[in-house]
């Protein structure tokens, strides 16, 4: 249904393709989560190479704390769990899974790294503390968010709902926005691809 209204003048097999590459790729952002707790500093610069890293070092020098962006691209899993291994841990924003067990299981592998978790009860607070301490906060920022909390943008061609907690504190603190676009297919091909820093 989302492809049919992103790309109307796509062929059904054009769509298909799209999806099988999907299903890959989550199938291989599996088998890498899977793997967390053998990668290490020693180690990680085979899996995971940081491209444009510098312009989060920029950012980071302001002294001011950063907001580091990105979305369900690629390894995104891998990207914020690398950062940490280069020394740069991160705290994250995420909703509690549901089911306690796994729940426990996936934020015991992302916080192997370094990284430590916001959960969304919390979030603003601990957002503010951890930026005023010149700390970085990662944010998934592509999720859809209730209407009361969103601003509405135009995505391919509909209007999209976008939570505007990322902006805001953004432009109310004087807080740098990175954003991050893993990419690669293949463990190989990893690259955290971080774009100039910039206001939100």
């Amino acid at each position: 249904m989302n492809l049919r209204i992103a790309f109307p003048e796509w062929s059904d097999a054009q769509r298909k393709t799209v999806v099988r590459g999907m299903l890959r790729n989550l199938g291989w952002m599996a088998a890498e989560f899977a793997r967390a707790p053998k990668y290490s500093k020693e180690n990680i610069e085979q899996v995971v190479v940081l491209d444009g890293h510098e312009n989060f070092l920029e950012g980071q020098r302001r002294g001011k704390g950063v907001l580091y962006l990105t979305g369900h691209i690629g390894a995104w899993e891998l990207s914020s769990f690398a950062h940490a291994l280069y020394g740069f841990p991160l705290h994250y924003m995420a909703r509690r899974i549901d089911n306690q067990r796994i729940d426990a299981l996936v934020n015991g592998y992302r916080c192997l790294s370094g990284n430590r978790p916001i959960f969304k009860n919390e979030s603003a607070r601990v957002m503010l503390k951890v930026l005023k301490e010149a700390g970085t906060v990662g944010i998934l920022a592509d999720q859809n968010t209730m209407p009361e909390e969103a601003v509405f943008v135009d995505f391919f061609w509909e209007g999209g709902q976008h939570d505007y907690g990322d902006c805001a504190v953004a432009l109310h603190t004087d807080r740098r926005s990175c954003r991050d676009m893993p990419s690669g297919m293949s463990a190989a091909e990893s690259t955290g691809c971080v774009s100039s820093p910039r206001w939100s």
